[in-house]
């Protein structure tokens, strides 16, 4: 019996992938399938899948370049284990990773193992987002849903169960029961989509606080570089969860629907701001004015609770109201010295008068 689906989606990976598939085929759960699916590679990623294929539990399969979603898909359809997992490319896994997920997995009977993950070699460990253990259906409800999509973390900022299908095992069950597959049209945050259809009928499941996986964020990621024509990457995918939005009747998440769609407008309009954006002031006031006029911000205005936001957040949201797009730029600069300069010289100041008991008296006398 095949426990576990390994699914690795290969698009020019040369560079890492040999430390990706040796982490996967080195696994201690021997009971594995993995599956490559070549994307189109255009380097010498091919070779390289070409030299585990003694391995009989490996199979290559080569397509034209679709994107992730398309090949993740087309792993779907090949894959005949209990559970399901995926590895990306430049990545890779504990040896023992798919060992205790799917121990986990059988032991709670989980329709979802979650794990948490380091990032690059630098030793950083993602903050747990919750407690490790199992969760039924009900703490699924009233713990799990209601973090999946978006949330208002500590200080204001942007938060959510980070939403990696690399980081999850899913029951190949669950998924053909409820049909949940990719939607290949999507090019952006493709993760998202198949989690939280995932998560919406899951009935047990198990999240795991160690690091089981590696992550490697590189210099030119999408989430450091800048992104061309990002805002139409994401409007399909938010009317997707929209509509998944509406159709589920156990729990209203229409509230956390409306703050995911608003962080993803504040996630383009930011890419305008980058460093790396080639763009003109004109270009970009006219991009953000393409965010922000979009009916996707018709539909959540009046639905963010400002008050738990951020100052720059809080900010944003009233400019995109107002539809300030002029504004956007000239204040996040003004933002982010003032943050730099609290930084360099004010909260060193702080900590300083407050180690003394100086601060603390000053505000006693206030």
């Amino acid at each position: 019996m095949i426990k576990v689906s390994v699914i690795v989606p290969i698009y020019n990976a040369e560079k890492y992938l040999e430390q990706c598939l040796d982490s996967v085929v080195n696994q201690t759960l021997k009971e594995i399938e993995i599956i490559l699916i070549d994307d189109g590679s255009t380097d010498g990623s091919a070779e390289i899948c070409k030299k585990y294929l003694d391995d009989e539990r490996v199979t290559y399969f080569r397509k034209e370049n679709e994107g992730l979603a398309a090949a993740r898909d087309d792993g779907m359809k090949l894959a005949q284990g209990e559970y399901i997992g995926f590895v990306d490319s430049d990545d890779w896994s504990e040896p023992d990773m798919y060992d205790k997920m799917y121990t986990a997995a059988k032991t709670n009977d989980s329709d979802i193992v979650f794990c948490n993950c380091m990032q690059n070699e630098n030793g950083y460990v993602f903050t747990p987002e919750m407690p490790s253990g199992a969760y039924d259906r009900e703490k699924i409800k009233s713990e799990i849903l209601p973090h999946t999509l978006a949330y208002v973390g500590k200080g204001g900022n942007k938060r959510a169960l980070r939403w990696s299908n690399c980081l999850r095992l899913y029951k190949k069950e669950l998924l053909d029961k409820n049909g949940i597959k990719f939607d290949r049209r999507l090019r952006r945050s493709q993760d998202l989509q198949l989690t939280y259809e995932a998560t919406l009928v899951a009935q047990n499941y198990y999240y795991i606080a160690e690091p089981l996986y590696h992550n490697r964020v590189v210099a030119d990621s999408l989430s450091r570089g800048y992104t061309k024509n990002m805002w139409p990457l994401y409007t399909y995918l938010i009317e997707i969860l929209y509509k998944d939005t509406e159709n589920f009747k156990e729990l209203d998440l229409m509230d956390q629907m409306h703050l995911r769609a608003f962080f993803f407008a504040t996630d383009c309009i930011e890419n305008e701001m980058k460093p790396l954006c080639p763009n003109n002031i004109s270009k970009r006031i006219e991009l953000i004015n393409e965010v922000i006029n979009d009916p996707i911000c018709e539909r959540f205005k009046g639905h963010i609770q400002t008050d738990k936001l951020s100052p720059l957040y809080r900010k944003y949201y009233e400019f995109i109201v107002k539809k300030k797009a002029e504004k956007f730029i000239p204040y996040t600069e003004r933002y982010k010295r003032n943050a730099e300069f609290r930084g360099k010289y004010i909260n060193p100041l702080i900590d300083a008068l407050t180690e003394n008991n100086v601060y603390k008296t000053i505000r006693g006398k206030r």
